[in-house]
């Protein structure tokens, strides 16, 4: 029995279009990521979202080289102080290494979320180009 040249036409477009949306699927979804998509300024998260670190593990993030931004970095609510962390301007990086006579000291037992809002230098905080990224992870 021969199909009609309008229902090859359909089943042909659906074929097409489960395609496309495979290809898109596996495009989008990364082996192992499973959070919220990452702002594009962000070239990495340490440690990576969702792992395993130990106590005294360091955090932070570093963003593209430009332009300059300040990096506010956030740990489980609370802002910490900038004299404590370390920032390298010339490539937007800042890290806080928990230690002895520091805001934190060691990571929480469990799980440990971090925030960081950048925005550049040049045009403040209230910057239309601000950005906010959220990860967590876990330390034992």
């Amino acid at each position: 029995m021969a199909l009609s040249s309008r229902r090859q036409a359909l089943i042909a477009a659906l074929i097409a279009t489960a395609g496309i949306a495979s290809i898109t699927a596996a495009v989008l979804v990364r082996d192992g990521d499973s959070g919220p998509p990452v702002d594009s300024r962000v070239e990495e998260l340490i440690p990576e979202p969702d792992s395993d670190v130990l106590a005294q593990q360091a955090f932070g993030l570093d963003l593209t080289d430009t332009p300059r931004y300040v990096i506010e970095l956030y740990l489980n609510g609370e802002r910490l102080p900038e004299n404590e962390a370390v920032q390298a301007t010339s490539v937007n990086r800042v890290v806080y290494q928990p230690g002895r006579d520091r805001a934190v000291e060691k990571l929480r037992a469990g799980e440990n979320c971090a925030r960081a809002v950048f925005y550049p230098f040049a045009e403040g905080s209230a910057s239309p180009r601000r950005g906010e990224v959220r990860w967590c992870f876990r330390a034992a």
